[in-house]
C-alpha cells in the first residue's frame, strides 16, 4: 500500500488540475479563444523560463558514475531512433507523428522521478536524480522541437532554416540563455531570481489547467485505438525491456530505479502546449497526456510491487 501511495501522492495534482481547468470552462468563467491564448502565453513565455530555471538551478548529482549517465542518455535517444522509423511508416497523418513519438520515449519525470525516488531512497536518490533530468529534459525538448518541426507540413527551405527555427523557439531559447550563467557561475540576486523561480513553479500547473479546459473526448473513441497502443508501450512493455535490461550491467538497486522512471512515467505536459504552438494533434496530444497520467496510478503501484517482491528495490 505504501506503493500505491507513492504514486497516488505523485499523480493526485496533476489530476486536481486538470480537473479544476475543465469545472473553470464549465462554469463559464475561461472559454476556448482564453484558454488558447493563455496556453501560447505559457508556450512563449513560461516555459523559457522553466527551462532557464531547471539549468540555473541543477544539482551536482553526487555520486554519478558516468556509465550511469551515458548508458541512461543511450537508451533513451536510442528509443527515440527506433520510435522515429516505426511511427513515420505506420502514421500517415503527419501532424500526429511527432505527438506519438514523443508519447513513447519522452516522460514527466521532472515531477514523477524525483518525487518517487525520494520516497523510496530517501535525499542520497536526489543528486543523481537531477542530474539525468538536467541532462535528459533538454534533449526531451532540443529533439521535440526537431520533430515538431519536422513533422508540421511546412515546408523548410534548408536544413540551416530549421536549426534557425529550432534555436527560435522558446524552450531552447530559455536553455541557451542559462547555459552561461550554468557554465560562468553567474550568481543572480535574489531580488531578480525569485519571481524568476515563481513563475517557473507556476508553469506545469497553468498548463495542466489550460489542458483540462480545452479537452474534448468526442475524439476519444475516435483515437482509441493510437491511445491504447501509446498506453501499453509506454507504461507497460518499453519499461519492461528496460527493467530487463538494466538487471544485465550491474546497477545498484538506486541507480535501476532511477533509469526505470525515465521510462515509466507518464507523457510529459509539455507535449499538449508545445503541440498547439507548433501545428501538431493537440488534441490526440492531450488525451494521451491524460490517459498515462491517471494511469500511471495503477501501473507504477503494480510496478514498484512487482519491483521490491523480487528485490528489486
Amino acid at each position: 500500500m505504501e506503493s500505491f501511495f507513492i504514486a497516488l501522492k505523485a499523480v493526485i495534482p496533476f489530476i486536481f488540475y486538470l480537473t479544476f481547468g475543465g469545472f473553470m470552462r464549465k462554469t463559464g468563467l475561461v472559454d476556448e479563444p482564453f484558454l488558447r491564448k493563455m496556453n501560447m502565453l505559457i508556450f512563449h513565455a513560461f516555459f523559457p523560463l522553466m527551462m532557464f530555471d531547471n539549468i540555473y538551478t541543477m544539482g551536482e548529482g553526487g555520486g554519478l558514475r558516468p556509465f550511469f549517465l551515458v548508458f541512461s542518455m543511450a537508451g533513451e535517444i536510442l528509443l527515440l531512433l527506433i520510435s522515429l522509423l516505426i511511427v513515420q511508416r505506420v502514421v500517415k497523418d503527419r501532424r500526429r507523428v511527432a505527438v506519438i513519438i514523443q508519447a513513447i520515449y519522452r516522460s514527466n519525470i521532472l515531477f514523477f522521478a524525483v518525487p518517487l525516488s525520494r520516497s523510496l531512497y530517501g535525499e542520497a536518490a536526489v543528486g543523481i536524480v537531477t542530474a539525468i533530468v538536467v541532462f535528459v529534459v533538454p534533449m526531451y525538448n532540443m529533439t521535440a522541437v526537431l520533430l515538431f518541426e519536422a513533422f508540421s507540413g511546412r515546408e523548410h527551405s534548408s536544413p540551416g532554416k530549421l536549426l534557425l527555427n529550432v534555436i527560435k523557439t522558446p524552450l531552447v531559447a530559455g536553455l541557451i540563455a542559462a547555459v552561461p550563467f550554468r557554465l560562468l557561475h553567474i550568481h543572480i540576486p535574489d531580488m531578480l531570481y525569485t519571481p524568476v523561480a515563481q513563475f517557473s513553479d507556476a508553469t506545469v500547473p497553468l498548463a495542466l489547467f489550460v489542458l483540462g479546459g480545452t479537452l474534448r473526448f468526442s475524439s476519444l473513441k475516435k483515437n482509441m485505438n493510437t491511445v491504447t497502443a501509446v498506453f501499453v508501450l509506454k507504461l507497460i512493455l518499453v519499461p519492461a525491456i528496460m527493467l530487463a535490461v538494466t538487471s544485465c550491467f550491474g546497477f545498484t538497486n538506486m541507480e535501476r530505479f532511477v533509469i526505470f522512471t525515465l521510462y515509466s512515467t507518464p507523457m510529459a505536459t509539455s507535449v499538449f502546449s508545445m503541440a498547439q504552438g507548433m501545428n501538431a494533434d493537440s488534441e490526440l496530444a492531450g488525451e494521451i497526456i491524460v490517459v498515462t497520467t491517471v494511469g500511471s496510478v495503477i501501473t507504477l503501484f503494480l510496478w514498484i510491487f512487482g519491483m521490491n517482491s523480487f528485490g528489486m528495490l
